[in-house]
């Protein structure tokens, strides 16, 4: 009986003590958690932190290359002029030395014909007559040299004028090209800050998951923007299609008008009809399948079609290129987007014709606001990495309405 009594003593012994150390390591593993949650937090704010040094350091960026554009700008512009100055200078030396010659040789012919001295030339003469015509013949000599005289001083003037004009324009292309050497040496520190704090950020890991939902909240972002601005078109076109009823409704009025009038009413109307401009390109986008221009010289880093993620493909083309080359528009079209998207960085979106859309993505930096026409291959932006990009590269897609066409259909 005692060693019954023993043996459950000694059992209820060893289940108060596993119960005791199931509790502990339950208060363990809590404490985990919680330490593992608040670190999880903690990174959290780190990489939202982060994040936005990333943005300001890429907003710096975007200003920097925008003005370093604008100085390269001014000073191919002055080069130009200089060069045409520097051809107005030798032209107009050129003629100043022919007139010179011109005199010196009338100067030559004078001194050699007139070794004795107009009185006793005059005198000379026997009949007044003769006198009369050698007097008028000295006097159109001298109006002729003064003449002469007088344009090579007006020629001498006007390079003076040139010259300095000249050395004005050198002055100031020294101060351009010192104010470029500026800010690429700004641009280049800008780049390095990027980078600096890009690589920082990268150490803050999300899972799979948190990775899939960012780029789901991005695409759909993009998505949104561009179901807006197709959106705006339908209401654009409607309208047209609206106020073209309305026009025509007008002119059969006014034809009716006419008829009942003789005439004289669809005159007047005809006189005070405005007409309203609006842009209409060249050819049709859709005529230009396969023929456009690449927008930047580079290597095809990511291809339509290929895996993004495990539950998205690529619904553009990615092109590696040095950041700061110039991205160009592949056809003539009207910026209806242009500024900063979170996951796209600084995004330029370019209507064509009534439904075609092409989009420049990840940039450095846009040249172009919303509301401006373009022509084919003009400058819009330059590459960069903005958008939480590591490489430089830019995404392009090209679009009807809301639905995505292959780039590689598009361009040759």
């Amino acid at each position: 009986m005692r060693f019954i009594i023993y043996i459950m003593t000694l059992s209820a012994l060893i289940a108060t003590a596993h119960a005791e150390s199931q509790q502990k390591q339950h208060s363990k593993l809590k404490r985990q958690i919680n330490n593992t949650e608040s670190s999880l937090h903690n990174a959290r704010i780190a990489s939202e932190k982060l994040h936005k040094n990333v943005l300001s350091a890429e907003k710096e960026l975007d200003q920097v290359s925008r003005q370093l554009y604008q100085t390269e700008k001014k000073i191919n512009k002055l080069a130009t002029k200089l060069t045409k100055s520097n051809a107005l200078r030798k032209k107009l030396l050129e003629q100043t030395e022919s007139q010179k010659s011109a005199l010196a040789q009338q100067m030559q012919a004078l001194y050699t014909a007139g070794k004795q001295s107009h009185l006793r030339l005059l005198l000379k003469q026997d009949d007044p007559s003769d006198i009369s015509r050698t007097v008028k013949y000295f006097e159109y000599l001298n109006l002729h040299r003064l003449k002469r005289i007088r344009r090579i001083n007006h020629q001498l003037e006007k390079i003076q004028i040139v010259q300095e004009q000249i050395s004005l324009d050198r002055q100031q292309l020294s101060a351009l090209q010192k104010d470029q050497a500026k800010k690429k040496k700004a641009l280049k520190v800008a780049v390095a800050k990027r980078e600096k704090i890009f690589k920082k950020q990268r150490k803050t890991v999300y899972t799979q998951e948190q990775k899939l939902k960012k780029l789901k909240r991005e695409e759909s972002r993009l998505v949104g923007v561009i179901a807006a601005l197709e959106a705006k078109r339908v209401r654009a076109e409607k309208a047209r299609k609206r106020e073209q009823a309305e026009r025509k409704q007008r002119e059969k009025a006014e034809k009716t008008l006419a008829k009942k009038n003789g005439g004289k009413a669809a005159k007047k109307t005809a006189s005070t009809q405005l007409t309203k401009p609006h842009y209409v390109p060249n050819k049709a986008f859709s005529s230009l399948k396969g023929r456009l221009a690449w927008p930047v010289r580079g290597r095809i880093a990511q291809r339509y079609g290929s895996i993004r993620n495990s539950k998205q493909r690529w619904k553009g083309v990615i092109i590696s290129a040095p950041g700061g080359s110039k991205v160009h528009a592949v056809a003539r079209g009207t910026v209806e987007f242009s500024g900063r998207l979170n996951g796209y960085g600084y995004l330029i979106i370019i209507r064509h014709d009534k439904n075609y859309r092409s989009l420049y993505a990840y940039n450095r930096s846009v040249y172009k606001r919303e509301g401006q026409i373009v022509k084919a291959g003009e400058v819009i932006a330059a590459v960069g990495n903005s958008g939480g990009r590591s490489q430089n590269g830019l995404y392009f897609e090209i679009r009807k309405g809301t639905a995505h066409r292959n780039p590689a259909s598009w361009c040759h």
